[in-house]
């Protein structure tokens, strides 16, 4: 699963984790240490060593329990990505896990100070765990990269696959307590299978070792751990069948060889899901700032878009929104409003005097004396050219014409000026209530224009009150 970050891929499946220079270099460090080790052994292979009671049982319990929880994390892994080689390679772990602890089950003397020697179905448990792990190795090593199923298809796939491992588990179970390959066995050796079959297995795992070198090229984390644990399942089969014995030299080394294969992907994965983690972590910090961010830009175009650009006031559009909000309360409710269309007089002749700029500067002045007059509660938008549309909350026809009056008295006290100037201003006002005949409020602002050139006709400098289709609320 992948999230694309700019130009940059965010990874957040271990499968897909591309192996850096410093995961080869520790996995070659690793490989080389086992190779060193193995020439190191070889002179003094037979040699036999003090017995460490409670040594074998300590290493059993470890490297299962690694088996189930690396099983546990990629099987999370196989069903977030939907990955079928994945999910193949999280029931190869847990399967492995099953054969080493039913190995143990059937040789309880391993779990006792004494160099007794395991019986046939415990060899042959040990010899099915590592024949079951390179299968499953080689299986994941020929499934084709970044493979994505659906889910349905993947379900199923999975369900085989479950159904498959379980039966082929049993089944070697079973074969290993029965009479069928314990008779190709002989006694009184360390091993009780034919020196064909145990070299046939580890041929199986040099396979899957060369496949998951070659045919994966271990490009990944998971890929390159998993060569190593291959490679260390190889070795310890190796050491222990050149050791031909409990407790030499050989058998020791190729015990602590199982445990760091089997520690090796487990670590690899533990340490991939921290970092991945802390980078998601850094994510979700930076996207919450990226997002703080674009909710003050979201906020500020909001205003931007809500003002006209000259005067600073509303636009027609957000003064008509908001004088629309209040027709929809009336309606509700009942809460009465007023509106009064404002516009300057004469303002032509300003624009001549004075030129565009001028007037532009004169108009913007008129604004904020109307917004410092009006209460916080209304609002003031600029409706077109040098008119105004000022909105008041719960008021009465009455009380809209005290407003008005005040506004007429602010902007003939305004001294406006312009580059040294004053500019004598007036404006005419048409006054408008919602009454009960109001269906619409292009009607309502309608009648407020109309009385606004009423007070245009009567000699400016005034307001007038719109007359009602019906009795005034």
């Amino acid at each position: 699963m992948k999230e694309i970050r700019g130009r940059n891929e965010f990874i957040v499946a271990l499968g897909e984790v591309p192996a850096s220079r410093l995961v080869w270099l520790l996995a070659g460090l690793v490989l080389t240490i086992f190779v060193a080790v193995t020439v190191w052994v070889i002179p003094i292979a037979k040699e036999r060593v003090a017995i460490m009671g409670g040594f074998l049982p300590a290493l059993v319990a470890v490297v299962v329990v690694a088996d189930i929880l690396t099983a546990y994390l990629l099987w999370g892994q196989a069903r977030a990505g939907r990955d079928s080689g994945v999910a193949a390679l999280a029931l190869t772990y847990s399967g492995t896990g099953f054969l080493i602890a039913a190995n143990a089950w059937d040789f309880p003397a391993a779990f006792l100070v004494s160099s007794a020697r395991p019986g046939n179905n415990a060899v042959w448990l040990w010899l099915f765990s590592h024949l079951f792990f390179a299968g499953g190795a080689l299986l994941y090593a020929l499934q084709p990269r970044a493979v994505a199923l659906d889910d349905a298809r993947f379900l199923r796939s999975r369900r085989r696959a479950l159904l498959v491992t379980v039966a082929l588990l049993g089944g070697l179970y079973v074969l290993a307590n029965g009479d069928l390959l314990s008779s190709l066995g002989g006694h009184g050796s360390h091993f009780h299978a034919p020196l064909w079959l145990r070299v046939g297995v580890l041929g199986f795992m040099v396979t899957a070792v060369a496949c998951l070198a070659w045919y994966r090229r271990a490009n990944t984390v998971l890929d390159t751990w998993l060569l190593v644990a291959v490679c260390a399942a190889a070795l310890d089969m190796s050491l222990t069948m050149f050791g031909d014995s409990r407790f030499c030299v050989a058998w020791y080394v190729a015990r602590f060889v199982s445990l760091v294969g089997a520690l090796s992907v487990l670590g690899a994965c533990l340490f991939e899901i921290n970092r991945l983690y802390s980078k998601l972590v850094l994510n979700r910090e930076q996207i919450t700032g990226v997002n703080a961010g674009l909710r003050a830009a979201n906020s500020e175009l909001s205003v931007i878009a809500e003002r006209d650009e000259l005067t600073g006031l509303l636009n027609r559009r957000a003064i008509i929104s908001r004088c629309g909000q209040a027709f929809d309360d009336y309606l509700r409710t009942g809460m009465i409003f007023s509106v009064l269309m404002v516009d300057l007089d004469h303002f032509k002749a300003i624009n001549d005097q004075l030129g565009h700029l001028g007037g532009d500067q004169v108009l913007a002045q008129v604004a904020v004396c109307l917004k410092d007059t009006v209460r916080a509660s209304d609002a003031v938008g600029r409706y077109g050219g040098e008119e105004f549309l000022v909105f008041l909350q719960n008021t009465t026809s009455a009380q809209g014409g005290i407003v008005a009056e005040k506004l007429l008295n602010a902007v003939r006290a305004k001294n406006f000026r312009f580059q040294g100037r004053t500019v004598p201003v007036t404006v005419s006002i048409g006054v408008a209530t919602i009454c009960v005949g109001d269906r619409t409020l292009e009607g309502l602002i309608g009648r407020a224009d109309k009385a606004l050139y009423a007070a245009k006709r009567h000699g400016r400098d005034r307001q007038v009150a719109a007359e009602g289709p019906r009795e005034r609320v």
